[in-house]
């Protein structure tokens, strides 16, 4: 087995303010892995240690093996990532988001590209500020997983969704991970992770309360 993200004794700490404490992650090649805790419980603090966005106060995460500060050119070459407050230029189109991602990305053959945006039906054509929330949101998937990444992790991705969109999401999930992608999914919805995520860790106010799969924690309900 294959581990591409893992975290021992992850713990970080705003002054006095709590973060997380002691957070232990295991997530390997292929999983679709669900993070799951109230707002605030510490999942987006994890996620912004995983990749490289933050310093660990004490502890280690590892993705690909590799340290997400050190090497965090490399890890973000084989990520996507979709923040849970999705930040996009309210002047800039969606279509002008795309373009710089591309370029940046490298992406040459836009066929993957094109099939998502008629798969979400993606508005690409007016500046970011005019679009509801799920249509931004929409935009800020496509920018996570238009590279075919190794690794996906999402925060809180379905903001927004209309149910369809939210089922078509959940089929994108299920294709990325049937072609040997990982993904690393963040929720407060049990309902949401549960859909997708064989396995699941829940974290409360900074630290796991249990990681187990889902259907031993239906059990145990």
């Amino acid at each position: 087995m294959t581990v591409v993200v893992s975290a021992e004794n992850l713990t970080k700490t705003f002054g006095t303010h709590r973060g997380i404490v002691g957070v232990d992650v295991s997530v390997a090649e292929g999983d679709i892995f669900g993070f799951l805790g109230p707002n605030g419980s510490g999942k987006s603090t994890t996620i912004r240690l995983l990749t490289g966005l933050s310093h660990p106060t004490s502890g280690t995460a590892k993705v690909f093996g590799l340290d997400p500060i050190v090497d965090a050119v490399e890890i973000h070459r084989r990520v996507g990532y979709l923040p849970g407050e999705l930040a996009l230029h309210p002047r800039l189109t969606g279509q002008e988001h795309v373009d710089f991602a591309a370029k940046v990305r490298g992406i040459r053959d836009r066929t993957f590209l094109r099939e998502l945006v008629d798969r979400f039906q993606v508005d690409l054509e007016r500046p970011t500020r005019t679009l509801s929330k799920g249509n931004r949101q929409k935009i800020g998937i496509l920018l996570a997983v238009m590279h075919r990444p190794e690794l996906v992790i999402l925060d809180e991705p379905t903001s927004g969704l209309d149910p369809l969109m939210q089922d078509e999401f959940e089929r994108l999930m299920r294709e990325l991970v049937s072609t040997g992608a990982t993904v690393f999914l963040s929720s407060h919805e049990l309902d949401e992770v549960q859909r997708v995520a064989p396995r699941v860790a829940i974290i409360k106010d900074g630290r796991l309360v249990v990681t187990d799969t889902v259907e031993a924690l239906r059990r145990r309900a």
